[in-house]
């Protein structure tokens, strides 16, 4: 739609017209002018006509000519100018509206440079806007493949039999990589005594909440916001959204966080803790797809979790002798190195007692497989009695024990071996053999002066019992 000015000296004749009147009138002055020159030429110009009058009649005539090349002329320098302008990338200036409103080809040409200039200012108006919404697209495509990469990586760590400790201390350190997260933590049941405990804190802020005594805190299902949200099951999401309740409150103050995400770590009705993160971002929301990626990173803790389970059960199985529940040959060897490195870095000793019934292969020929097997089952009942909180026993062959005495030295170690004879030989007396009565011959190492791994302290061991047995057994024997 055109905007309506007062129109121009033949405007709204168009530029052809234009130029024919501009070049017509050109002529005419000099018809003027030739006039006067020859004034037999018309009877308009007699000889009397003085030549200011013709003057003055031809600089009108020119004057009106020029006006109207004028009229053309200017508006098409100025809408070269504009046209330069815009061309530059200077969607802000547009052809003066006088020009732009003109009837003829120029008025033509500049509103539709006008038009041109406002949908190209549009255009990229509308880009500029796609720009950013394809900039946020982006951002949150970067944040969930950041993310998946972790996920996948947390798994990888599951897939190779990693320890729950590697796989919490991973998830925990990538969630701090986040911007948006200032404040990580897992909270996990604790198998010994069956509570809720804070198992991870990870942030800025974590000795002053440790110092504050966050460490400490009871956590017990049903009760309070950590307790409601592990019995539902279900995520918690507390931001600037979120209706502040008391719980809310309590719970905000204890971990110092404005905003934080609670997500249950769970499995098939079983709840294992739970995994918060956290900021302290004034007005922040927490979006549904940053909601998804946390309750994913959820189901791998407890996968994580249930994984460690289930590989302490069959550790368990694998450590333990079936019969007797004792540790069996493998592990305690395990254990006998561990005992022996920790006595090394403490400068405490560690003792090795290795036990072997006498006699057993003809007591199980005359009592048989039952009664055998119940004499073993004696021998590890006792050592259960005599073992100290540092002590570890196991059935180390068919009819043999070995015990780890950590933090007792050779002579600690020969009277506890002579208590435990004698204990077990009034246990066997309640077994009486229609011949003879079982006894036991026990060997007696000590590190570092017996050996230094368990390899050698176990090789000295087998060498006094052997010694022991030849000289008929029934004894404490040991090597000073």
């Amino acid at each position: 739609m055109k905007i309506k000015t007062a129109n121009t000296i033949l405007s709204s004749r168009g530029l052809k017209s234009e130029l024919w009147v501009a070049f017509g009138l050109i002529v005419l002055s000099f018809l003027v002018f030739l006039g006067y020159l020859f004034p037999g030429v018309s009877s308009l110009f007699a000889a009397k006509t003085s030549l200011p009058v013709i003057t003055t009649i031809v600089f009108f005539i020119m004057s009106i000519s020029f006006a109207i090349l004028i009229q053309i002329v200017y508006p098409i320098v100025t809408l070269s100018h504009e046209a330069k302008r815009i061309a530059d990338g200077d969607f802000s200036h547009q052809v003066p509206v006088v020009t732009a409103a003109r009837e003829d080809e120029i008025g033509d040409l500049s509103s539709a440079l006008n038009q041109m200039t406002h949908r190209i200012k549009d255009n990229l108006e509308e880009l500029k806007s796609l720009s950013q919404k394809t900039g946020s697209i982006k951002d949150e495509i970067d944040r969930k493949i950041l993310v998946l990469s972790h996920l996948i990586e947390v798994s990888s760590l599951i897939a190779q039999n990693a320890s729950l400790n590697q796989v919490l201390e991973f998830v925990i350190n990538k969630s701090l990589e986040s911007e948006m997260i200032s404040l990580g933590c897992i909270i996990l049941k604790d198998r010994e005594t069956n509570k809720f405990q804070l198992q991870y804190l990870r942030g800025p802020k974590c000795e002053e909440l440790v110092t504050r005594g966050i460490g400490r805190l009871e956590i017990k299902l049903g009760e309070g916001l950590l307790g409601k949200t592990m019995l539902q099951q279900d995520i918690f999401i507390y931001d600037s959204h979120t209706k502040v309740t008391p719980e809310v409150q309590d719970f905000s103050s204890l971990f110092d966080l404005k905003n934080a995400i609670l997500s249950p770590i769970a499995s098939k009705g079983n709840v294992f803790g739970l995994l918060i993160i956290g900021n302290e971002f004034d007005d922040f929301h927490f979006s549904s797809s940053e909601k998804e990626l946390l309750q994913l990173i959820s189901k791998q803790v407890s996968i994580a979790v249930l994984n460690d389970l289930l590989t302490r059960e069959v550790e368990k199985l694998s450590a333990f002798d079936h019969l007797t529940g004792l540790y069996n040959n493998a592990y305690i060897h395990k254990k006998l190195d561990e005992a022996i490195k920790s006595a090394i870095g403490s400068q405490q000793p560690c003792s090795f007692l290795l036990l072997e019934i006498d006699q057993f292969e003809g007591y199980l020929k005359n009592a048989g497989h039952i009664e055998a097997e119940n004499c073993l089952i004696k021998v590890s009942e006792v050592l259960r009695e005599c073992l100290g909180i540092d002590d570890k026993a196991a059935r180390f062959g068919d009819h043999a024990f070995a015990v780890i005495l950590g933090g007792k030295n050779k002579r600690e170690g020969i009277k506890f071996a002579e208590e435990l004879k004698l204990k077990l030989e009034t246990a066997f007396k309640a077994k009486r053999d229609p011949g003879k009565d079982l006894t036991c011959t026990i060997a007696v190492s000590e590190t570092p002066i017996d050996g230094n791994t368990a390899d050698e302290l176990i090789h000295k061991a087998e060498e006094i019992l052997k010694e022991s047995l030849k000289r008929g057994g029934n004894r404490v024997a040991h090597k000073l």
